[in-house]
């Protein structure tokens, strides 16, 4: 996977939907890795210096400071080893995004692969662990974040209209053929992420 992709995928977007920030300096990168005490891998780095961080519709990506503090990577890991270091965040998570529920994506740092690259993971709030590696590199978690992204909504940023759940007098029905197939179809992400397969 390579940022060419990443960029193939966002053109999809009308103007104005995807909202990335400015490259990164490579002396503010240096200096969160500082901060947090970990050394980013070669994908995120390279992420980094073509935007910081940033807004896919309404899907955040955490970039280095000087950034708003929405998008703060440094200040939402040191607040997740605040609260939840002594319960299962470890100090070598770095919290990449967020699935607006509280739980965060985490970079992790303590896995790496020949190449130096490190896995994203689920990290789940309500049982206080990684509970599942939703990417091999950083690159392809945000590959596969478009593309649950491009599954939900519109080129101009409008929601579509998916009946994934369904309300029954027996209980709720979920239609996994309507699901997005990012974290919900194996065979799909390891077509994609074929090096993902090791963390599965």
């Amino acid at each position: 996977m390579t940022l060419k992709a990443i960029f193939e995928e966002l053109a999809y977007f009308q103007p104005g939907v995807v909202r990335l920030n400015p490259p990164a300096d490579e002396r503010d990168i240096a200096k969160a890795e500082a901060e947090l005490g970990v050394g980013l891998p070669p994908s995120m780095r390279a992420a980094l210096r073509a935007f910081n961080g940033g807004f896919v519709v309404n899907e955040p990506l955490m970039g280095v400071p000087p950034i708003q503090s929405a998008l703060d990577a440094v200040f939402a890991t040191r607040q997740a080893r605040t609260h939840w270091g002594a319960i299962g965040w470890s100090d070598a998570f770095v919290e990449v995004a967020s699935d607006g529920c509280g739980n965060p994506y985490a970079l992790l740092t303590d896995r790496r692969d020949a190449a130096g690259e490190a896995p994203v993971g689920f990290f789940d709030s309500g049982v206080m662990d990684v509970t599942e590696v939703v990417a091999s590199s950083y690159v392809h978690f945000v590959w596969f974040l478009i593309q649950d992204v491009k599954w939900h909504h519109r080129a101009d940023g409008r929601p579509l209209a998916r009946d994934e759940v369904r309300w029954t007098p027996e209980g709720v029905v979920i239609r996994p053929e309507a699901l997005s197939p990012w974290r919900f179809n194996e065979a799909w992400m390891l077509a994609h992420d074929p090096a993902l397969a090791r963390w599965r």
